[in-house]
């Protein structure tokens, strides 16, 4: 994974690129920062895809025009281009990303449900980060291993290697987040977790307005009696 500022490159040849290749439904992604400041750096390796790179390992702000919210890499080969409107940008289901299937979109999802609300740092930050990439890109039926098998990570200055396999280590057994994916063929791929209240949760919230509309009833049917008296 690469992270390249506006100023490294040509921003009129770019959107020329993008015009050209953004399918008509597409949406303009802008990656404006890091979301914590002063990023982890940490070398990362790959067999499949093949890369071996130092990288920064953390959330980005990001913007589609209307709202802004943290994402997160799932694209360890394509570039990201701080600041840059890339405008051929599409938000998938997780699941439908042929790298990542029902399967890790699940472990993403209770990825999520677990430890994200613990990220307020960049240490925890890059662990959530290095977790994710961990989850997308092993093998299939390997256990997450951070010092080996398909994906692996070191270097790090700090705790986020120990810290993301110790989450790997204590995943839940089951997700209140959905996982969507802004997928791009020319930038990477960036993760976006969204809380999804448990059906438990909903039934509640459900019988509470009920209660309320009731009871809103109840007192306006009083005040009508008490006037016609």
């Amino acid at each position: 994974m690469k992270i390249l500022n506006k100023s490294l490159i040509g921003l009129a040849g770019l959107a020329t690129i993008g015009a050209l290749s953004a399918p008509a439904s597409a949406t303009i992604i802008t990656v404006t920062s890091f979301a914590q400041p002063n990023p982890t750096t940490v070398h990362i390796q790959s067999g499949t895809p093949n890369t071996s790179e130092y990288v920064y390992a953390g959330g980005f702000n990001t913007t589609n025009g209307t709202s802004s919210f943290v994402s997160w890499c799932v694209d360890i080969v394509q570039n990201t281009y701080l600041g840059v409107g890339v405008n051929n940008y599409t938000l998938v289901n997780a699941a439908s990303v042929s790298q990542i299937g029902a399967a890790r979109a699940d472990a993403l999802g209770r990825l999520a449900t677990q430890y994200l609300g613990q990220v307020n740092n960049a240490t925890t930050s890059a662990a959530f980060q290095l977790a994710a990439w961990e989850i997308v890109f092993e093998t299939a039926g390997n256990p997450y291993n951070m010092s080996g098998g398909n994906f692996l990570a070191w270097g790090a200055s700090d705790n986020s290697i120990g810290l993301a396999q110790t989450w790997l280590n204590n995943l839940p057994g089951s997700s209140t987040y959905s996982v969507s994916v802004w997928s791009s063929p020319t930038h990477q791929d960036l993760a976006v977790f969204t809380n999804v209240p448990e059906p438990a949760t909903l039934g509640l919230l459900a019988i509470g307005l009920i209660g309320a509309g009731f009871a809103k009833k109840r007192k306006a049917k009083a005040a009508g009696d008490s006037t016609a008296a």
